[in-house]
């Protein structure tokens, strides 16, 4: 691994020279350095806009546009709507429900300058690829497809061209599940839940980021979090963000879990037999909980048997869930990848790790950046492309494209359709209806099955035992390394152990003590060094080195690397050896900065206090005079029994306000950008997540000590940043108490731009990325949360034209657009209809560090919890004498 991760290297050492030509600063220097500045003076070129002679009949007046495409992430769709600025796409919002952070995050892929390679030859591709059909077996590697209009120029090319043969490869495969469904109902079919139909939901170790429908499921369950509230348990082997919702929650190895469910069937009834443990008063008062309309969640790397037995308590259960169609035609496994690498002639078009492709007659990449191979291809960007997808829920969509391709890339269908010579149509009428009118463009197909006699004897067994078991699963911002090239993502902290820029192997806190190095690492997060171990992992005949992230929560003798950093072929559930090699590798981690754990940050309450729970009446004490009151009063409110913690929101908020990456070095440094932060906090009722941004408070010490004016106060609410008067003291930094506010100590954004050089920013395909209603800052100036001023007015501008007041709800935050629990809202304190009104009567409202007396505009409500009495009961007793 390269330890020093981001741009080249730390942007203070890259401009040290430029900025500093006479070395070490003394007087002489500084001397030199004005006088070198007053030479440099220029005077300001003021620049005229013309408007159109003649405007184009496609350019939308003022350039705002917003168009539906279905967005493809590993084969599955998800409906978005993108909202293009002249023709340029510039932010994604779920169209329905809820989308993950892939789709976002790809618009720095679409402008990506790496992906311009050599002018692609595609004619004398085909001709190179018909020669190897014609000399022999040519293989054709596919990422998961659930197209059926790609499907049929499969059948076509292979009829055509016989020594063609395609597989299908996903490091991360969903084949289980279907097995599961063959074992109990005798054909494959892919099970639709509706989580939010059930009154008890087990999480059989599944998280957010590792099913097609994770998301979903986070805003059907966030949907429940309110009273009358659902009730969640979770089982898992690992630590994972749907498990942070959970009631109640059972940590155990990868075979414990499998057995825990074998178990879970013979007290439900399922299967005969008794269990062989009652866990600790789990599994009865689950059993007990789910007889009255449960429903369980199984994650697809879960064995066959597994899958067929969940299925089985699913049905017996009467659980909501629909049967479907699986929506791929051909399963996709990581077992293609040894075929890939066993071929004589290749054509690799999946995503994920890369085989060997040197030493065959005949190899070619395709693939959206430029890579090593004989012949490299660029694909379309998904936004550069048409075709069709299915989603989660197995309904098919139209995806269109919103660009041309930027550096001549072609979409899968179009690759295929261009070996057998045909070229692809135009949106059929019905595609186009279904893109206006924001729907599928056809539902799924319901299956009518029932469990087959005898299903039980015909069940394979479940994972074996082992002393240490590893389980490869999707990393939350890389997924299986497809995304390695995105900033973005790179520099998204994880959930839970809030890692930018690396993958880690996250073993719980036991194990990390039977190795010996626990003492260590705590002592060296005493003094914010972020050595950390490097271990050898072996699994399966491959190892890997990775560093080493103890995790509370973790279950003994479980482990858990990312599929984006050591991947197998064989599959992702190995039994593991692990060893440490002396050496170690630095981990950057932002949990700590502006971390607000030494107070009660994130208050919890059970349900029955919340409903008895009456409106904290704030102490409003100041010497202050009050500021004017204008037409709104703009404040926000976060449900934190709402929020996953996937830090959503954060990556909303870069993409919308121009946020630049900083790269691991500066994260280290505390130096990052991102305007919001997810605190997050592990406390005995579990897992809290807490996202901070400016509280925009109606007191603010910031604005007092500024000594130009910079940080003024709106007669609306909102604390404001004049960037053209910061002069960068900092004061207002330091008299924050909720350490909101960021820094620009370096040219982060031209760097970030110009992919780590700031004189190449002007002319970087990047800077399209930039949204030309928000100002991007630079060198010297400080920032923060502006509650997306640039939407308040805009939503103002169309009023006035249109001779109305702002509509309730009008004005919508880029956090709140994308949060998939739908925990933040934003409206105006004045508006006696908006739903912040019955917020902040709830009886769990409470703003953060109230002794502060800054009258925060930004407030909280608590999380709530609903556990089960009779656990809750032994939690407490166990609790008690523990203190005793």
């Amino acid at each position: 691994m390269d330890a020093q991760r981001g741009f080249a290297e730390a942007l203070e050492k890259a401009l040290f020279r430029e900025e500093f030509p006479f070395g070490p600063i003394s007087r002489r220097g500084v001397l030199a350095m004005g006088l070198l500045a007053l030479a440099a003076c220029t005077p300001v070129v003021r620049r005229k806009g013309v408007p159109y002679v003649r405007q184009p009949e496609w350019v939308v007046e003022g350039g705002r546009a917003e168009f539906v495409t279905a967005f493809p992430h590993a084969g599955f769709a998800e409906a978005v709507r993108v909202k293009v600025y002249q023709e340029r796409p510039l932010f994604l919002a779920p169209l329905e429900g809820a989308m993950g952070p892939y789709p976002l995050a790809s618009l720095y892929a679409l402008y990506d300058p790496a992906r311009r390679g050599r002018t692609p030859d595609w004619e004398g591709f085909y001709a190179a690829w018909r020669r190897a059909l014609a000399e022999g077996e040519t293989l054709l590697v596919l990422p998961r497809t659930t197209s059926p209009r790609l499907e049929g120029l499969l059948q076509k090319a292979q009829a055509r061209f016989p020594n063609l043969r395609v597989a299908r490869f996903e490091a991360w495969s969903l084949e289980n599940v279907y097995l599961g469904a063959e074992i109990l109902l005798g054909r494959r079919a892919w099970p639709v839940y509706a989580p939010e139909k059930a009154e008890t939901v087990l999480l059989l170790d599944v998280d957010l980021h590792e099913h097609p429908a994770g998301h979903l499921w986070g805003q059907a369950l966030s949907q429940r979090r309110l009273p009358p509230m659902n009730r969640l348990y979770a089982v898992e082997s690992g630590s994972g963000l749907l498990g942070s919702l959970a009631d109640h929650r059972l940590a155990l190895k990868p075979s414990g879990v499998e057995a825990f469910l074998l178990d879970l069937a013979r007290a439900l009834g399922v299967l005969p037999g008794t269990p062989a443990g009652e866990y600790g008063g789990f599994l009865p008062a689950l059993a007990e909980d789910l007889g009255r309309g449960g429903l369980v969640l199984p994650g697809v790397h879960l064995s066959p048997g597994a899958q067929a037995l969940a299925l089985a308590v699913n049905l017996a259960l009467g659980a909501p869930l629909r049967l479907v169609e699986p929506p791929e035609g051909e399963a996709a496994t990581p077992r293609a990848f040894l075929e890939a690498e066993g071929a004589e002639r290749l054509v690799w078009a999946a995503e994920g790790p890369l085989p060997e492709l040197k030493g065959k007659a005949f190899a070619a990449s395709l693939s959206l950046y430029p890579r090593e191979a004989p012949w490299s291809l660029p694909l379309a960007h998904p936004l550069e492309a048409s075709g069709q997808h299915r989603d989660a829920l197995g309904r098919l969509w139209t995806a269109q494209a919103l660009v041309q391709p930027l550096w001549g890339g072609r979409s899968l269908e179009e690759v295929v359709a261009g070996l057998v010579g045909e070229e692809l149509p135009a949106l059929a009428p019905e595609e186009k209806r279904a893109l206006a009118e924001g729907r599928p463009l056809e539902e799924a197909r319901p299956l009518a099955l029932a469990p087959r006699p005898g299903w039980a004897g015909r069940l394979p067994p479940l994972r074996l035992e082992a002393p240490l078991e590893l389980t490869l699963r999707p990393d939350y911002s890389l997924y299986d390394g497809r995304y390695r090239e995105n900033p973005y993502l790179q520099e998204l902290p994880r959930p839970l152990t809030r890692l930018v820029w690396d993958g880690a192997l996250l073993l719980g806190e036991e194990e990390a003590e039977a190795l010996g190095v626990l003492g260590a690492i705590r002592e060296r997060e005493r003094r914010a060094d972020p050595r950390r171990p490097l271990l050898r992992v072996q699994a399966g005949g491959r190892e890997a080195l990775l560093p080493l992230w103890p995790l509370p929560g973790m279950p003994r003798g479980s482990l858990v690397a990312p599929l984006s950093h050591f991947f197998h072929p064989q599959g992702v559930a190995l039994a593991a050896q692990v060893a440490p090699t002396g050496r170690e590798y630095p981990l950057v981690s932002t949990q700590y900065h502006g971390y607000l754990g030494e107070v009660e940050a994130v208050k919890v309450l059970k349900e029955a206090e919340a409903l008895k729970g009456e409106p904290k009446e704030e102490k409003r004490l100041s010497f202050y005079p009050p500021w004017p009151q204008g037409e709104h009063a703009w404040a926000m409110t976060v449900d934190l029994s709402r929020c996953l913690g996937c830090g959503l929101c954060v990556l909303a908020c870069q993409v919308e306000n121009n946020i630049p990456v900083v790269g691991k070095e500066e994260v280290r440094k505390g130096r990052e950008m991102h305007w919001i932060r997810i605190d997050r906090y592990f406390t005995p009722e579990g897992v809290l997540h807490q996202p901070v941004m400016c509280q925009h408070c109606e007191k603010a010490p910031c604005e007092a000590v500024c000594p130009v004016a910079a940080t003024e106060h709106s007669d609306e609410g909102l604390n404001l940043m004049v960037y053209n008067r910061c002069v960068g003291t900092k004061y207002c930094s330091a008299n924050c108490p909720y350490k909101a506010r960021r820094f620009n100590f370096f040219p982060y954004a031209e760097a970030f731009v110009g992919k780590g050089d700031p004189r190449k920013a002007k002319e970087s395909p990047l800077a399209l990325l930039m949204n030309p209603e928000v100002t991007v800052r630079s060198r010297g100036v400080m920032e923060k949360c502006t509650y997306c001023v640039q939407r308040i007015e805009l939503a103002r501008a169309q009023a006035a034209q249109e001779g109305r007041k702002l509509r309730t709800g009008e004005v919508r935050t880029a956090c709140q657009e994308v949060c998939p629990g739908r925990a933040i809202h934003f409206g105006d304190l004045l508006d006696p209809e908006d739903p912040i009104q019955a917020h902040r009567r709830e009886g769990r409202h409470y703003t953060l560090l109230e002794e502060a007396n800054t009258w925060p505009r930004t407030t909280y409500l608590a999380h709530l919890k609903n556990p089960h009495p009779r656990l809750a009961k032994e939690a407490k007793e166990v609790k008690e004498e523990g203190h005793g």
